[in-house]
């Protein structure tokens, strides 16, 4: 009566080794997130990704409010202060800057 017992560990690793094999040989590809796509510059996307954010009204009012937060803060003479927002429609970084004098 010799019976074999398979434990936890030894049917983890199994099952492991046998998962990698099942991948190496199935011949994975790329994945589709890390492509980069040519555009055609007259296509009607490139037009649109070119210019989502170069008119907008929304960003200059942003900006105004954080150039007013940042007059509103001290600091040592000669640093630099920097506040970020999001632009809520297309969620650009907007960033203003000011020297301390």
């Amino acid at each position: 009566m010799n019976t074999k017992s398979l434990n936890r560990r030894a049917f983890l690793l199994s099952t492991a080794s046998f998962g990698g094999v099942a991948a190496l040989l199935s011949g994975g590809s790329s994945a589709a997130a890390f492509e980069v796509q040519r555009l055609r510059p007259t296509s009607r996307l490139a037009l649109e990704i070119q210019n989502h954010c170069s008119v907008n009204a929304e960003h200059d009012q942003i900006r105004a409010t954080l150039m007013r937060e940042l007059l509103a803060r001290t600091g040592a003479p000669g640093t630099l202060l920097t506040e970020t927002a999001y632009c809520p429609i297309c969620g650009c970084p907007i960033i203003a800057t000011r020297y301390v004098q």
